[in-house]
């Protein structure tokens, strides 16, 4: 999944040209993909995306594509724009980091550089003032200017390096570029669960953002065994990597460490709360009824405000996200557009409701883990029963897939806790379709007889 991407001329092509030319290698046709949308420029010249982030499994070639980055905007890319360019090289883990600069370092040995290997102040110098360099993924790393970020494993690198320390380093250049690599992290993962969640938002908005976000994984909800599969995760299938290898890291006793670094999946599925593949054969292609029951919550961390949309059509209830947003000015908004059409009613958390407009309050409900205590299993019996339908959204598919229930007073509950990511679109959907689908009564005609 990619997100959208606007029309424009790209330095991609050049990056591909420049790497069979000096590196004497030819990008697969993931990397030039990747290449092309994330240095994709606008009229001015200037990058369309301010930050790019590419999840792929292990061993698919995202250090090629860094190396490539590196070299290439030191040297051709810094005469084209008459600028110097202060590329930064970080990863989790400083081993990492110097591996992939001492392949720079032997990439660039017939350009015109001085190589510095002073011990914490690794860099490589050009003439024009561009420089490549190593820092370590650390909170302290300020200071600094970087025009390019190289970001590997940003999995595992803390939301203090990459938003306090590495974002703000940028703030003061005028074409600056992040690109942060990974494979699929942890319930840890902050920084990269973040960045998939605005990513997936665009994807289903259709509209491009600031950030360019890429991902070769498996679907939601597909058999891990499904070979036919694999692929998606592996773009180099085929290339540099063999049916036979992933095979061999399959028969591993590791099997979590196989889903996470060779399907590039975060979802623990022997615990996931929904069968393997159900969701999917739930999606309808007929246009979403008018919202019945607007249904919204919060994530963990207050990062995102979400809301679900459900209503009951030909005896079933229809369920999509009615908005992903970043601020709570930024719901309310959306509720109240929403909301405008008076017979729609709102189910709102209790964290939530005190900022409920007054105006919308006759028709606001209530709900929270009680409910979810009491729908989860009703919830999941309606979706296997075939009373519950969708219209596609990415995000939401994802949040029920990694979506784990636990067992407590003789029901199951959905469990931000257990569950390997966010799930608030989860719960929120739990509680739109219980509502959506609770009996109405009709109204009857009253006859006059005289």
């Amino acid at each position: 999944m990619v997100t959208p991407v606007p029309p424009g001329e790209s330095f991609g092509p050049a990056l591909t040209a420049w790497a069979k030319r000096v590196l004497n290698i030819e990008l697969m046709e993931w990397q030039k993909r990747i290449c092309n949308d994330a240095l994709t420029v606008d009229a001015d010249g200037d990058f369309v995306f301010r930050e790019a982030c590419i999840s792929t499994a292990r061993q698919n070639g995202k250090s090629l594509v860094m190396r490539a980055v590196a070299g290439f905007m030191a040297t051709e890319y810094a005469a084209a724009r008459r600028e110097p360019q202060t590329i930064v090289i970080v990863a989790n883990q400083k081993r990492r980091s110097m591996a992939l600069f001492r392949d720079v370092v032997r990439d660039l040995e017939n350009f015109d550089c001085k190589v510095r290997w002073q011990n914490g102040d690794e860099r490589i110098n050009f003439p024009d003032g561009s420089s490549i360099s190593v820092v370590a993924a650390s909170a302290h790393a300020h200071g600094m200017t970087a025009s390019v970020l190289l970001v590997d494993e940003v999995w595992d690198i803390g939301p203090d390096v990459v938003f306090t320390a590495l974002r703000p380093s940028q703030i003061a250049v005028k074409n600056p570029m992040m690109m942060m690599f990974s494979t699929a992290g942890d319930q840890g993962s902050t920084v990269l669960l973040q960045l998939r969640e605005q990513g997936i938002a665009a994807i289903d908005s259709g509209q491009p953002t600031a950030l360019y976000f890429a991902e070769w994984s498996l679907p939601p909800g597909v058999s891990l065994e499904d070979r036919s599969h694999w692929g998606w995760a592996n773009p180099a299938l085929g290339t540099t990597i063999t049916a036979k290898a992933l095979e061999l890291a399959y028969d591993s006793p590791n099997r979590q460490a196989f889903i996470r670094g060779h399907l590039n999946l975060w979802v623990d599925s022997t615990n996931s709360y929904l069968p393997i593949n159900l969701w999917n054969d739930r999606k309808s292609d007929k246009p979403a009824p008018p919202t019945q029951w607007l249904t919204i919550d919060s994530s963990v961390d207050d990062s995102r405000y979400v809301g679900i949309s459900t209503a009951f059509d030909d005896g079933r209830v229809i369920v999509s996200v009615a908005f992903v947003v970043e601020s709570a000015a930024q719901m309310w908004e959306e509720v109240v557009r929403i909301m405008h059409d008076q017979t729609v009613k709102l189910a709102v958390t209790p964290s939530l409701e005190i900022h409920c407009p007054p105006d919308l309050r006759r028709r606001m409900q209530i709900v929270g883990y009680a409910e979810l205590l009491k729908w989860t299993a009703a919830c999941r019996a309606m979706i296997v029963e075939d009373r519950v339908n969708h219209t596609g959204d990415i995000a939401l598919a994802e949040h029920l897939a990694r979506a784990v229930a636990v067992k407590t007073g003789g029901s199951i509950v959905l469990s931000s806790q257990k569950s390997p990511g966010p799930i608030e679109l989860a719960r929120c959907a739990v509680w739109g379709i219980m509502l959506a689908s609770k009996p109405v009564r009709s109204s009857r005609a009253a006859f006059a007889f005289g």
